[in-house]
């Protein structure tokens, strides 16, 4: 995440109080004497050698020469502060060829042509959205001139100007230049040996001798006040001596160079006029609008950092902050972004379903009747009187027979049929009271099994980022009608009453309009709905909050809208990676039994088999889910929960 070195061009932009001071200490250190080297007896040998070395090194400017470079540098801060990107160019150009030894110089001048890019390029969109297409080409042709081989310019749309060579030539990569280039961040390099202090004297005093003791040169901001300070410590390095002092005294540092640093009173308006600044831009891809925006909030309110800018269509965040707030704020993004671990739920849902029905016992009749045989054959005789009157011309029922005897002959024959007889059991009495007993059924003796088994299996496989939901639905969108309303005219109001058109009552016609009824459908998911939420924890293992809920009818309605049945479970487990938890459930489970016997006799204990005939049917539904989480991406060790001490600059009243 960290930014290209011409991404860091900020790193150098400070105010022009901070130019003067530096200005001023350049002055000092070319007005100091240097001393020539010894002449001994090597030197003629190593002529050449030097000769050949100063023909590479730049030499050191003469004392004005300095003064115009510098007179040159200020003259470029305040046009830069005007806006005129052109004309501070031109004057940091002229301080690099007074002074070519003088990085700040070269920087500066990298840094104007960098801002004159970029504002050609803001020009060249302006005039292209005016429809301006000649001038955009114009400025964008400028852009070009300028630096070729700006990343910028190269991806605007536009036809290249006609200077433009793209040919390559052999060599090093075109886009290494020789020269100048954007350096890093300042470092101060402190002597490493220990030192011991007893020092009680005015503040600038104090630290003037404790910086100085470490080969760093202090130069004193006007803010710094006049105090006495008393300040002893024993065998301390620079990195544990120098903010004890400042914390003291109410004082930060700002390095000027690898030897030099600026002292300021500890305020805000100090820091933000003289704290040394770094622009670095952080690629997030891969995120919403939405996203983006509470990384930008996280940036600017817990970091504290003023200049942040989020660009949704690119997917980066711009900021400009003090190098220890850009080190934790990449540290805290990297953690954010980069850092998150990623799961494969492996789910298996077994549905089974079960019917089981019985049937053992012995049904006897239930039913018993008594009927007169005699009145039986007579109603038989007399409904079938062209069949015995044939019957007996032809000799086959005898002359003088009784009606029973007619009516058996008549059934034998197979020309009449009689339930009566079919499911007659017995007589009793006799002659004119001889009477039959009837029943409905015979006896039958039941023993069978009936069993049926349904078995479901689904496999799912959801890939989830941790500490993201993943939602399971199964089943059925049932609509269910909430609520209807009617449009049209259902009545005649009271003043139409006896109000006739072309003949017709008015209530005549109102009464043909049709009352419209239009139902409010809404929709329930029937099934299975399952979210699991895993978070990886710093253990390897996998904590899951699970939501299940299992909604189905009920078979009954309540206004005609049907009852929903409906089941929830939620639960946090926690796992290892590739170990399985199981989640079962009861759908339904409904028994009947049916008992078919004698009454009295087939409730009795032992008589439900003897007697009866016993019929039972259980019916039950059984849902079995086994989740198994699997982490196929890992959170990146290096970034993972680091500690940041970040030391806030203390206000002042």
């Amino acid at each position: 995440m960290k930014c290209p070195s011409q991404y860091r061009a900020a790193a150098i932009t400070r105010r022009t109080a901070v130019s003067v001071i530096v200005c001023l200490s350049m002055t000092a250190l070319a007005q100091e004497p240097v001393t020539p080297p010894p002449q001994g007896a090597g030197s003629t040998s190593q002529s050449s050698a030097a000769t050949e070395a100063a023909r590479t090194i730049p030499q050191p400017p003469g004392k004005r020469q300095s003064q115009a470079a510098e007179d040159a540098y200020l003259a470029g801060a305040q046009l830069l502060d005007r806006n005129n990107l052109a004309g501070a160019e031109a004057q940091f150009a002229k301080a690099q060829r007074l002074n070519p030894t003088s990085s700040e110089y070269a920087l500066a001048v990298a840094l104007a042509r960098e801002h004159r890019v970029t504002e050609l390029i803001h020009q060249s969109g302006k005039a292209r959205l005016l429809g301006q297409s000649g001038r955009a080409e114009a400025l964008l042709a400028e852009a070009r001139r300028l630096d070729p081989q700006n990343s910028i310019v190269t991806q605007h749309a536009g036809a290249p100007s006609k200077t433009f060579n793209p040919q390559i030539t052999a060599g090093p990569e075109p886009w290494i230049k020789e020269g100048p280039s954007l350096a890093g961040p300042v470092a101060l390099l402190p002597d490493a040996n220990s030192k011991s202090f007893h020092i009680h004297s005015d503040v600038q005093d104090v630290v003037r001798q404790v910086i100085s003791s470490y080969g760093i040169r202090p130069v004193f901001d006007e803010s710094v006040p006049r105090q006495s300070v008393r300040f002893d410590l024993e065998d301390t390095s620079y990195q544990q001596a120098v903010p004890i002092l400042l914390r003291m005294a109410g004082l930060f540092a700002v390095p000027l160079d690898p030897k030099s640093v600026l002292i300021a009173k500890d305020t805000t308006a100090n820091r933000q006029r003289l704290e040394r600044q770094l622009e670095e831009t952080i690629y997030v891809p891969g995120m919403t609008p939405e996203e983006m925006g509470e990384l930008g909030n996280i940036i600017r309110n817990v970091f504290d950092v003023k200049q942040a800018t989020v660009q949704n269509s690119g997917g980066t965040i711009a900021i400009r902050a003090p190098e220890e707030t850009v080190n934790a704020i990449n540290l805290t993004l990297a953690d954010m972004i980069d850092g998150g671990a990623q799961i494969m739920l492996d789910l298996n849902i077994y549905a089974v379903d079960q019917t089981r029905q019985r049937n053992v016992g012995v049904q006897l009749p239930q039913q018993i009747g008594v009927y007169s045989v005699a009145g039986a054959a007579h109603n038989l005789v007399s409904s079938n009187q062209a069949l015995v009157n044939q019957g007996i011309a032809q000799g086959l029922i005898p002359a003088g027979a009784s009606e029973l005897q007619i009516a058996l002959a008549l059934i034998a024959s197979g020309l009449v049929q009689s339930s009566l007889l079919s499911s007659t059991i017995g007589f009793f009495g006799g002659g004119v009271t001889l009477a039959g007993v009837t029943t409905n059924v015979g006896t039958t003796v039941n023993f069978g099994l009936s069993s049926s088994d349904t078995r479901a299996l689904d496999n799912i496989q959801l890939r989830v980022g941790d500490r993201q939901a993943a939602n399971f639905r199964v089943g059925s969108r049932y609509p269910i009608t909430t609520s209807t309303y009617s449009s049209g005219l259902s009545a005649t109001p009271a003043s139409l009453a006896g109000v006739t058109i072309n003949g017709v009552s008015a209530a005549s016609l109102l009464g043909q309009a049709n009352s419209i009824t239009i139902p409010q459908i809404q929709y329930e998911d029937l099934g299975l709905t399952l979210k699991a939420t895993p978070t990886v924890q710093k253990s390897g293992q996998i904590r899951m909050h699970l939501e299940l809920k299992i909604e189905a009818l009920a078979g009954s309605a309540l206004n005609n809208i049907p009852i929903l049945a409906s089941r929830q479970y939620t639960s946090d487990v926690t796992i290892a990676d590739g170990e399985s938890t199981l989640l079962l459930s009861s759908l339904t489970k409904s028994e009947s039994a049916a008992v078919s016997g004698i009454p009295g006799i087939s409730e009795l204990p032992g008589f439900q088999t003897a007697t009866a005939d016993k019929i039972r049917e259980t019916d039950s539904s059984e849902l079995v889910l086994i989740l198994t989480p699997h982490i196929i991406r890992h959170r990146s060790n290096v970034t993972a929960g680091p500690r940041i001490a970040l030391n806030l600059p203390q206000q002042s009243n």
